[in-house]
């Protein structure tokens, strides 16, 4: 039977090196009472010794736990899961692990996951506020625990002290009106989320200027307000329009998950896009270019943008002051909007 072997502790490389333990612990912490010189004794003495610092005991002395909370709507959602990718990535590299959280687009439970966040688990907290989220009160209780906060895509200006990474929606739905009127469509409808979240409150906004830019007159019943955004939204949407006397040319859904509805409902009546509708979508899922016809939609960058994110909250722990950041849109023109 194999003994366990012992762990390597500060009081054996002081022991190696002849030096007092607490000179051994300010070494590692890079402590400026201690010499260069020693320093790199002390490091390289832990490597070879195979020394592991015991992060608990760290943690309590710096008051850090070396830790951040995040918050999604959606683990399963390609751009959530593609946000996360990209802080983890940003946080590996600077000593942090992540503890992932799903709201599931409830606010309960975000509500119940950010109290649990706020009890000393994680040094600051990097979320995407819950589609049924309408008061956003609860996120101030992180700053009542000094826990700074990094809101992404999904934000809201009315939490204190709030830093964000966001896209811009506005330019990227204004930048599909464009392009559909380019290809000669004229009667343009929109399927718009809840107002209440800001990114489909946005998309709506750069839908709105840009056809009142471009001289087109929006009709009454032009603009959908949608209270989800799934595909049986978008199947219902071409259902109602097959009913209109009067037909739209183009259609912009405000999520690319509406818009596969769509076309799966055209194609069940015999219908084209874009030869009958053309249709664009809006976050570049991966889905879009397999699909036939390839779906128009908006690239979000979504892994950059959870890496900014995490570098962002990160060195908001470490005593900065970043500046909120928004990313520049690109319109992806593919088969269900390219009528020219």
């Amino acid at each position: 039977m194999t003994s366990k072997k012992k762990k390597v502790s500060i009081y054996d490389i002081a022991q190696r090196l002849g030096v007092s333990a607490s000179t051994v612990s300010r070494a590692l912490q890079d402590h400026h009472s201690i010499g260069s010189e020693m320093k790199r004794l002390v490091r390289e003495t832990a490597e070879e010794m195979d020394y592991k610092p015991n992060r608990v005991a760290l943690s309590l002395k710096l008051g850090k736990n070396n830790a951040i909370g995040v918050l999604v709507p959606h683990i399963n959602r390609n751009f959530f899961s593609s946000v996360i990718e990209g802080i983890e990535q940003e946080a590996a590299e600077r000593g942090y692990d992540v503890l992932i959280c799903q709201s599931n687009e409830s606010y309960v439970r975000e509500c119940q996951l950010l109290g649990a966040l706020s009890q000393g688990k994680v040094d600051g907290v990097i979320a995407s506020v819950a589609a049924g989220t309408r008061d956003v009160s609860h996120f101030n209780r992180l700053a009542q625990y000094g826990i700074p906060l990094v809101l992404f895509d999904r934000v809201s200006t009315e939490v204190p002290g709030v830093m964000t990474v966001t896209v811009d929606d506005y330019r990227g739905a204004y930048r599909v009106v464009e392009h559909l009127y380019e290809q000669g469509c004229r009667r343009i409808f929109h399927y718009a989320g809840p107002q209440h979240v800001s990114v489909w409150k946005h998309r709506l906004e750069g839908y709105c200027d840009a056809m009142r830019d471009l001289g087109l007159k929006v009709g009454r019943d032009w603009i959908v307000y949608g209270e989800t955004i799934g595909r049986e939204d978008g199947e219902r949407m071409i259902r109602d329009i097959l009913r209109m006397r009067q037909k739209p040319d183009a259609v912009f859904f405000t999520s690319d998950f509406v818009a596969l509805g769509a076309l799966v409902e055209m194609k069940k009546h015999g219908l084209s896009a874009p030869r009958d509708l053309a249709v664009a979508g809006f976050a570049n899922e991966p889905f879009d270019e397999w699909i036939t016809p390839s779906l128009t939609s908006v690239e979000q960058y979504s892994y950059r943008m959870g890496g900014l994110a995490a570098k962002m909250l990160i060195d908001k722990i470490d005593g900065e002051t970043p500046a909120d950041i928004v990313i520049e849109p690109r319109l992806i023109v593919r088969e269900s909007s390219e009528k020219r």
